[in-house]
């Protein structure tokens, strides 16, 4: 017998005004799929819209979440987000895979802001810095 499984995920982020961000996140399998958009204020980086849905869910196991994303609401992208997240989402009957959809969207806004500021950070005098690890190595 041979047995076919087959998982995507893809997470975006893009500014929609100045001081607002949209982080669609998306999970893609075989049996199941969901969407998850988070619209995230600057500069204090609280979570000012949630929406998620579930497109696919072939052993029917996704909550609703629709009290879990009202909550959502106001918390901020930063230290603890982790446990609050966690809590949030994924305790009492909630689900673990949109709570990781979360804290990857929350993930993907920090490196969206943090990258380009240390690609400044990197250069003098406008020529970048050669770090000790850039570079190939032989070995």
């Amino acid at each position: 017998m041979i047995l076919g499984f087959q998982s995507n995920s893809l997470t975006t982020v893009h500014m929609l005004e100045t001081n607002l961000w949209r982080v669609d996140s998306r999970t893609d399998d075989d049996l199941y799929c969901a969407e998850l958009v988070l619209d995230i204020g600057t500069p204090a980086l609280d979570i000012k819209k949630a929406q998620f849905s579930v497109g696919r869910d072939v052993l029917g196991l996704a909550p609703d979440l629709s009290q879990a994303l009202e909550k959502l609401v106001g918390v901020r992208v930063g230290p603890g987000m982790t446990k609050i997240v966690r809590a949030i989402v994924a305790d009492e009957g909630g689900s673990s895979r949109a709570a990781d959809l979360v804290l990857e969207a929350m993930e993907m806004l920090i490196n969206a802001l943090t990258v380009p500021q240390l690609r400044k950070a990197t250069e003098v005098l406008g020529e970048p810095v050669l770090l000790e690890g850039d570079g190939p190595r032989y070995i």
